[in-house]
């Protein structure tokens, strides 16, 4: 399965050009485009209503729109099951207080963005053959790619930190004895090993999920980004950014499009400004009279787009 990241600063018509790769690859691929914009347009563009779960617009062609409230609120509340799992004897925690207080905390969007991300990919192997992705505005979108890179290097020093911690559980247990005790009836052992540990196990599986998509993300064969701007200044200098973002993070960057292109003199300037900057070739767009809105306008428009040129080769 291929994944393609359509990314942009608001307004700079993604969504459109999210749909109208989708369209255009559904010719000849089975495709799922997904929304994380909290704004939710995907559904506006395409002139039909559309929800969290596949929704078919084409023989081979399927629509869905993340309701972002109810990702954070089922990542909260699967933390808040996992933490009672491997920390319910510990009474001095109030895990829904806890909780409480993190629920606006800075990263929990980023967070459950990616966990959805992760969810969307594992379920659509076999199902879908590419998956378009029309991702938030930029600043969010950076950091939710970012975030397996870093949930890496936070994961293997948590690891070791649980290594330590089990390795003096167990010397301790060799002196006194196997810790046990009950709390509101129910018997609780002490890990000492990794095998039994249940926090070890979570932050191995999670490393194993997120690592699958730090490869993913990495994988030229696999995944493609096609970053979208108008010809502006403004937009330009937010794709670079972006760009400077992705490459440190090795993923695959496309050729750039260039929508809204009007054709004047200092859109022409400033056209052959990014392709010098950027390193990338530049597709245009024309500026239409009207946004493209339903199947037979968002087909139109995407015979602009080529949007072959995006999909990842292998």
């Amino acid at each position: 399965m291929k994944t393609i990241f359509v990314v942009g600063k608001g307004g700079v018509g993604k969504t459109t050009c999210a749909a109208a790769t989708a369209v255009s690859l559904s010719k000849k691929y089975d495709i799922l485009i997904v929304s994380l914009d909290p704004a939710h347009n995907l559904g506006d563009v395409f002139g039909s209503s559309l929800s969290g779960k596949a929704k078919s617009l084409g023989s081979r062609l399927w629509a869905m729109e993340v309701d972002m409230e109810r990702a954070i609120r089922d990542y909260l509340e699967e933390s808040a099951r996992k933490l009672k799992g491997m920390y319910g004897y510990l009474k001095a925690i109030n895990i829904e207080g806890y909780l409480d207080t993190i629920r606006l905390s800075p990263g929990i969007e980023e967070y459950a963005t990616l966990e959805e991300m992760e969810k969307i990919i594992s379920e659509g192997e076999g199902r879908y053959e590419v998956i378009v992705f029309d991702t938030p505005p930029t600043g969010l979108t950076l950091r939710v790619l970012a975030l397996p890179k870093i949930s890496l290097i936070w994961g293997e020093r948590l690891v070791k930190l649980r290594k330590d911690i089990l390795s003096k559980r167990l010397a301790i247990e060799k002196i006194e004895g196997e810790k046990k005790f009950v709390l509101e009836g129910r018997e609780f052992k002490l890990s000492t090993r990794e095998e039994k540990d249940e926090v070890m196990r979570e932050l191995v599986t999670y490393m194993s999920e997120v690592g699958k998509v730090k490869e993913l993300q990495t994988d030229s064969r696999r995944t493609a980004v096609m970053p979208v701007m108008n010809p502006d200044r403004l937009s330009l200098f937010e794709t670079k950014r972006a760009l400077d973002t992705l490459a440190s993070l090795a993923m695959p960057i496309g050729a750039i499009v260039v929508n809204k292109y009007g054709g004047k003199e200092e859109e022409n300037a400033l056209v052959a400004k990014a392709e010098k900057e950027l390193g990338k070739p530049i597709r245009k767009i024309p500026l239409l009279e009207e946004e493209p809105v339903g199947m037979d306008a968002i087909e139109q428009f995407s015979v602009f787009l080529k949007a072959e040129e995006w999909l990842p080769r292998g």
